[in-house]
């Protein structure tokens, strides 16, 4: 088999084991580096992830089996004096390749079967959408101390890499950092993103849970000191910090504010593009210290918290005694709480979500949000709800959704 042809297959086996989770460590990293090499493959790959496409080619897959099929091809092919070993084998490994093409194919073949259905049908009103958008789903980029990036939604379970002696394993979608790391050496920072589209979970090397909304960031050491629990945040992340009375931990937010807890479970949404910034806590104690240059004395001094507090932190604090927790945590639960929600603010957790930009033609609609829905569901699926309530929303091309009265 020639070089191109063998790479082909290759790379198809490798797509077909990403699509049924059972890419190694090593494979996956093979995959990354051909996917980033240009840009119809990063294409591809967009493609194939689509959670439309992903169902309909498991569907096919799981219908293909290899070794039934050899089984069958044997039967009805083979001679009746089995051929010596060495015979076989290079019948064997074209087989093999076979069967990875084969699972292209039928991959392919859906992709395109996919497409297909969801262009919109001719002679509906302007309102039908134009494509429909898969929901965000579990991935994130975790960015090493060398600067090196790694993709975490196709590996498979494992250890992704070591830092400081730490090793680093990726567990059902989880990121788990262990405690064996060596505080002796030079800290080494690592970076958790969840673009638009994404969300995730960690566990720091102390135990900590943090769980991470699309659009956001975590920095944190890979060994913590013993005297400082220190990370930095940016855009809505839930803890669930463990407990060390002898090490507080600290998160910063933005440079604009600190938050200091010893042990507690806690959510912050503070999101650049946000008017003020959200603290609020379930359990446990924190303390929120304003860094900005013209907060007020009190935030200045720092404004603690009690379970069932939070505060909103702009030129003026507000403490609110009562947060709709349920409301607050929905994101983390696998809901959108749209509960007495402003029609831009419910518009930005779509846009961050579903990776889409909002486009507002004419005048901006002075309407309310009522009720809560999955996360899990399409875009198209969820403006049919939401057009209910007088505003109309259409998705157009180059993912964009358009909002008019």
């Amino acid at each position: 088999m020639d070089e191109p042809k063998s790479n082909a297959l290759f790379i198809a086996g490798l797509l077909s084991k990403h699509l049924k989770g059972n890419l190694t460590p090593e494979e996956a990293s093979e995959l990354q580096a051909w996917i980033a090499d240009n840009e119809q493959r990063r294409q591809l790959w967009d493609d194939i992830n689509d959670a439309g496409v992903q169902q309909v080619a498991l569907k096919l897959i799981a219908q293909y089996n290899e070794n039934e099929a050899l089984e069958h091809f044997l039967a009805r092919h083979s001679p009746h004096t089995q051929p010596a070993p060495e015979q076989r084998i290079p019948f064997l490994q074209r087989w093999k390749w076979a069967a990875a093409a084969a699972a292209i194919i039928f991959m392919a073949g859906a992709l395109y079967w996919f497409q297909s259905q969801r262009q919109a049908p001719t002679g509906f009103t302007n309102n039908a959408p134009v494509t429909d958008i898969s929901p965000g789903k579990n991935g994130a980029i975790l960015k090493l101390a060398d600067g090196s990036s790694i993709a975490l939604d196709s590996l498979a379970n494992g250890v992704v890499a070591t830092q400081n002696g730490t090793p680093i394993v990726l567990d059902n979608g989880a990121l788990v950092y262990g405690r064996g790391g060596n505080k002796n050496n030079e800290i080494a920072y690592n970076i958790i993103t969840t673009p638009n589209g994404r969300q995730f979970r960690v566990a720091l090397p102390d135990g900590t849970q943090v769980w991470l909304n699309a659009a956001s960031s975590i920095r944190y050491p890979t060994v913590f000191d013993g005297k400082h629990r220190n990370v930095e945040i940016t855009g809505e992340v839930y803890f669930e910090v463990a407990p060390d009375a002898r090490t507080p931990f600290q998160v910063t937010v933005l440079n604009n504010a600190r938050i200091e807890v010893l042990g507690t479970h806690f959510n912050v949404n503070a999101y650049a593009n946000e008017e003020s910034q959200h603290t609020t806590l379930l359990e446990g104690a924190v303390k929120v210290i304003s860094l900005k240059e013209h907060a007020s004395d009190l935030s200045r001094k720092g404004i603690v918290l009690r379970p069932g507090q939070q505060l909103q932190l702009s030129e003026i604090p507000r403490v609110i005694d009562n947060a709709d927790i349920d409301k607050i945590m929905a994101w983390k639960n696998g809901l959108f709480d749209f509960d007495g929600m402003d029609l831009k603010y419910a518009m930005k957790q779509i846009a961050r979500w579903y990776d889409v930009e909002i486009v507002y033609r004419g005048t901006v609609p002075d309407i309310k949000f009522y009720g809560k829905i999955s996360r899990n569901i399409s875009l198209a699926g969820l403006i049919k709800g939401l057009n209910s309530t007088g505003v109309h929303l259409n998705i157009e091309e180059g993912k964009r959704l358009v909002v008019t009265q």
